[in-house]
């Protein structure tokens, strides 16, 4: 099974390019979407699993999760009943952090990272205005996203065109990384 990992910076766009693809893409079962659990309540923009942090904690323990990581006072993580075949299921599609990847590539040959980028003007404006953080905030994480991507396999995917034309562009690129066994930078 294929595994394409979907990282970047908070306000680089993952969230809106995974559901336009995951809208696009219905019906093709051989494609699948791994939905995060997160001990934060999602927002509009997000299908994950909410859980508090207790019940993360358990089943972090449990071994649930084939990676997890803590951003922003709050726990993500991956179940790794994800890397089961499943009913045909050839390529599965995951919004991870930067520090998750290893994890990610030590227990598949067959992973591809995408990293959404977008300039720190387009970062700065998507950040301020979701209203969750401070500008000493947003500057933080502006300057996480300047931080390298450590990937075998790394695509950088530039989200600074329109709407339209990003979630057209990288909804293709996810089918070209799904049916290709190695996908060089672009």
């Amino acid at each position: 099974m294929k595994i394409i990992l979907v990282v970047g910076p908070s306000g680089s766009g993952k969230d809106t390019l995974l559901r336009s693809a995951r809208n696009t893409l219905v019906g093709r079962e051989e494609i699948g979407f791994a939905r995060r659990y997160i001990t934060r309540p999602p927002d509009g923009s997000e299908d994950n699993y909410y859980l508090d942090s207790r019940a993360f904690d358990v089943l972090k323990k449990c071994g649930f999760f084939i990676s997890f990581w803590q951003a922003h006072q709050n726990y993500y993580g991956i179940g790794a009943y994800i890397l089961e075949e499943v009913n045909g299921l050839e390529t599965v599609i995951c919004s991870v952090s930067r520090s998750a990847i290893q994890d990610f590539e030590s227990r598949s040959e067959q992973t591809t990272t995408i990293e959404v980028t977008a300039s720190d003007e387009i970062l700065r404006a998507r950040l301020l205005s979701r209203g969750r953080e401070t500008a000493a905030d947003v500057d933080k994480r502006l300057a996480r996203a300047r931080q390298p991507v450590v990937a075998k396999n790394h695509i950088i995917f530039d989200n600074s065109l329109p709407l339209e034309e990003s979630c057209t562009r990288f909804t293709s690129l996810l089918l070209k990384a799904g049916a290709e066994k190695e996908i060089l930078r672009q």
